[in-house]
């Protein structure tokens, strides 16, 4: 039951299991480097992105291994329950060093003449980082100017208890949820989508 319940994200049965990197959880570092780190108007380090994106790719674990079984439910107590032992999940540090590989492989492309096929034929580059950055490039085309939803949640102000506060999607102020909105992630989306908590200010700025 354990072993079939973690999926890819399944621990080894004996040793030391480090956290296996695929396709999503590469492209949600190599979307936060440029979202949080290379545009934008403030560039914030690497170190504190880290904790950030780890607690994001958690998340996105946690999602996908209970979407996987029936009873969600069920499959999310369960997770809760066996993740410590039975699923794998990265470390703080495995982030800070992805995004450290990653920000490399940006600055040359940036800085040369190289590109992201001649640093992956020189073996620079691993292809399933390859994969990500490309895969994030071509995402730019699948969508409409301003999209929203290409965008991670902004690195919360603060930290404070889940249960009775959030943070802004948008600009990650935090504060109780009553004075936060809840919003389809982007216009797109219309009625229905998925919802993320905005405060005042940036609903108003939407509205504006």
């Amino acid at each position: 039951m354990t072993r079939s319940f973690g999926g890819f994200y399944a621990r080894k049965l004996r040793g030391p299991s480090r956290f296996n990197w695929n396709d999503d959880t590469l492209r949600i570092i190599v979307r936060g480097l440029f979202q949080f780190h290379r545009c934008g108007p403030r560039r914030v380090s690497l170190h504190a992105i880290a904790p950030h994106l780890c607690t994001i790719i958690r998340e996105h674990v946690k999602s996908v291994v209970c979407a996987s079984h029936g009873n969600s439910n069920f499959a999310e107590d369960h997770f809760e329950r066996i993740c410590a032992r039975w699923i794998r999940l990265p470390s703080l540090r495995a982030v800070l060093l992805k995004l450290q590989e990653c920000d490399c492989i940006a600055s040359l492309v940036g800085s040369t003449s190289a590109t992201y096929e001649s640093l992956l034929a020189d073996g620079f580059m691993s292809h399933s980082i390859y994969t990500a950055f490309t895969g994030e490039i071509s995402r730019l085309h699948y969508h409409h100017p301003g999209c929203q939803m290409r965008i991670l949640p902004a690195i919360p102000r603060s930290s404070l208890p889940s249960s009775y506060y959030s943070s802004c999607f948008y600009c990650g102020s935090v504060a109780d949820k009553i004075d936060l909105s809840s919003l389809p992630r982007c216009e797109c989306l219309g009625d229905g989508g998925e919802e993320v908590w905005v405060c005042y200010s940036c609903v108003d700025a939407m509205v504006d």
